[in-house]
Order: structure tokens, then C-alpha cells, then sequence
């Protein structure tokens, strides 16, 4: 039992905790902090002392976030534009409700957990599962159509029943 507790399977197994971390938090930080606790192992592994497995696991992950958060938040989250309503024409702008126009906006999509006006929801669209936002009570199965992702959050859309779709 001894190899448990060797500085490179603590190192990693800091890592991992870290990455599981990251999967239940947003922000992509954990993320770096995590590959340094893998540099950091493999420095352990190396013979290095503790004083440079800690040198090489805060340069890592000051590194990373430093470097590579940006990159990784341009990625993973994509991007909102406010643009005016007559840059799309007279569709454009019809959202309302506090939502940007985007490609899936006029788009059906189904409800997976119960929208309320005080509570967000979650619709399936394209495969995938979001945070959704209605001005009135849409239970869950109901259809949908997305009117656009909210101003403040680029993980979710404005929602209308589909019913009133003529």
C-alpha cells in the first residue's frame, strides 16, 4: 500500500479530482489546474523534490489559464451577436423576450424538464440538452419553438409553446 501514497499517485490522483470537478463547475479553470497536477506527476515520477513538483505544477497551471482559457472559452461556448433588427430584415428582432437571434431561432425543440417563468427548464435540440426560458409555464414533452439564446446566458434559450403556431 505504500505506492498509494508515492507523490506521483497523489499528483494524479489530484488531477483527477480536479477534472471531475470541472465536469460539475463551469469556467474552464479547473481544467488547467488539473493538467498541472498531471505535470506534476510525471515531474514526481521523474525524481524531482517536492519544491520543483510544485514549481511545475503552479507554472503549468498559470500557463494554461493564462494561455489557453480564452482559446478554450471561444471553443466550447461559441458566440452571441446583438445585431440591429434591420440587419436581418423585418424577421429579425422578433425574438423578444430577452432573447438574440441565432441560427436556431424559429426552430422546434422539445421540452425535457418543465419551464416556468421563475424557473428555467431544459429543451432537447439538435441532440443535445439546454437551459430554456419561457414568459409562461410549458410542461414537460410539450413542443417548442426556440426564439433565440438569452441575452445573458449563451447556455440557453427563449422559448414559446408551439401550440399557438399557426
Amino acid at each position: 500500500m505504500d505506492w498509494l501514497f508515492a507523490a506521483h499517485v497523489l499528483w494524479f490522483l489530484t488531477g483527477a479530482v480536479f477534472l471531475l470537478a470541472e465536469m460539475a463547475l463551469p469556467g474552464f479553470v479547473l481544467l488547467f489546474f488539473a493538467i498541472g497536477s498531471f505535470a506534476a506527476a510525471l515531474a514526481a515520477w521523474a525524481g524531482l523534490a517536492l519544491s520543483g513538483q510544485f514549481m511545475v505544477f503552479l507554472a503549468v497551471s498559470l500557463a494554461g489559464v493564462g494561455l489557453l482559457r480564452r482559446m478554450f472559452l471561444r471553443i466550447f461556448q461559441g458566440r452571441v451577436q446583438d445585431q440591429a433588427p434591420e440587419a436581418h430584415g423585418p424577421a429579425a428582432g422578433a425574438a423578444g423576450d430577452g432573447a438574440v437571434e441565432d441560427d436556431a431561432a424559429g426552430k422546434a425543440a422539445l421540452v425535457t424538464r418543465t419551464i416556468t417563468p421563475s424557473v428555467p427548464g431544459e429543451i432537447k435540440f439538435r441532440g443535445s440538452f439546454w437551459r430554456a426560458e419561457a414568459s409562461v409555464d410549458i410542461g414537460e414533452g410539450e413542443n417548442v419553438v426556440i426564439l433565440g439564446q438569452t441575452k445573458h446566458d449563451t447556455g440557453a434559450y427563449t422559448v414559446r409553446p408551439a401550440a399557438g403556431e399557426k
